[in-house]
C-alpha cells in the first residue's frame, strides 16, 4: 500500500529515517540492540567478579569460623587431655562437629558454607600419644577447588608431613595465603 496522495492511509507512519509525529514515542531498533549490548558486555564483565568476590566472601568466612573451630578444639583438650577420638563415645562428627557442639565449645554453623554441609574428613593421630594431634578437612561449597585444613599435626593428609598448627587454605592443592 502506497503512500503517495492518501495522507489518510498513513497517519501514523513515518518515512525510514524520519522521526514518528509528535506523541508517538519510541526507540529505534538500533538505539534497543546497541543498549542491549553494552548490557551484555557489562554483564561479561560484571558476572564473574561477582561470582569471585562472593566465593572470595565465604573464603574468609570459613577461615573466619575455622579459628573458632581451632580454638574449641584446643579447649576440648585442655579440659579432656585428648583430642576428640576417630572412635567411641567421643569421636568427633564431620556433619555436626560434636562432641565440640554438646559441650559448648563451638556453636557456629560452619557446614553451611562447606560441600555436602559437613567436614570432608577427620583424624586424631596416635603417634604422639592417645589423641594428642588432629586434623580436619573440608570443601568450600561456592568453589570445590578450595578445601581448608584446620589442625594441629603433621599427619594431615593436605600438610604432606609438614607440622600445621591453625587454619590453612588451600586452592587446587596449593596452600593460599591468609
Amino acid at each position: 500500500m502506497s503512500c503517495d496522495g492518501h495522507r489518510a492511509a498513513c497517519r501514523g507512519r513515518s518515512a525510514p529515517g524520519r522521526r514518528s509525529p509528535a506523541g508517538e514515542r519510541g526507540f529505534t531498533l538500533l538505539e534497543l540492540l546497541m543498549v542491549t549490548g553494552i548490557i551484555g558486555v557489562l554483564s561479561a564483565i560484571a558476572i564473574p567478579l561477582l561470582q569471585r568476590a562472593i566465593v572470595q566472601s565465604e573464603l574468609k568466612a570459613v577461615v573466619s569460623e575455622g579459628r573458632t573451630i581451632h580454638t574449641a578444639f584446643k579447649n576440648y583438650y585442655l579440659d579432656h587431655g585428648q583430642y576428640p577420638s576417630t572412635t567411641g563415645s567421643d569421636a568427633f562428627e564431620l556433619d555436626t562437629f560434636e562432641p565440640l557442639r554438646s559441650n559448648r565449645y563451638y556453636v557456629g554453623n560452619l557446614g553451611a558454607r562447606l560441600l555436602g554441609e559437613q567436614a570432608d574428613a577427620y583424624g586424631s593421630p596416635d603417634d604422639q600419644g592417645q589423641n594428642q594431634e588432629f586434623w580436619v578437612e573440608m570443601t568450600l561449597s561456592k568453589d570445590s577447588s578450595i578445601r581448608f585444613l584446620i589442625c594441629d599435626s603433621d599427619n594431615a593428609p593436605l600438610s604432606g608431613g609438614t607440622y600445621l598448627d591453625g587454619v590453612f587454605a588451600y586452592e587446587d592443592g596449593v596452600q593460599k595465603n591468609l
